[in-house]
């Protein structure tokens, strides 16, 4: 599931909690800023993860070194990937 179909349905579940019934076009930006949110969050999370291979794998910096960069490769293909949804 991507994160643009994750977004929509916590913005669903998010405005049936608060009883309201939202046009479209404010459901589509709650969406999206929870979407936005939603990405935020992993990007700092990959990026926590890299840290801590470079801090964890320091006795051979080699393999934390390409743990971290293949993190970071990761990183570009989803931001690439979210990026091509919109």
């Amino acid at each position: 599931m991507n994160f643009k179909t994750r977004a929509a349905g916590i913005a669903k579940k998010v405005c049936q909690i608060l009883d309201t019934a939202p046009s479209a076009a404010a459901r589509n930006e709650v969406a999206e800023l929870i979407e936005r949110a939603l990405m935020d969050a992993a990007l700092e999370d990959s990026e926590e993860c890299a840290k801590v291979a470079m801090v964890c794998c320091s006795a051979d910096r080699d393999l934390a070194h390409k743990i971290a960069e293949e993190i970071r490769r990761k990183n570009v293909v989803l931001i690439a990937n979210l990026s091509s949804m919109r």
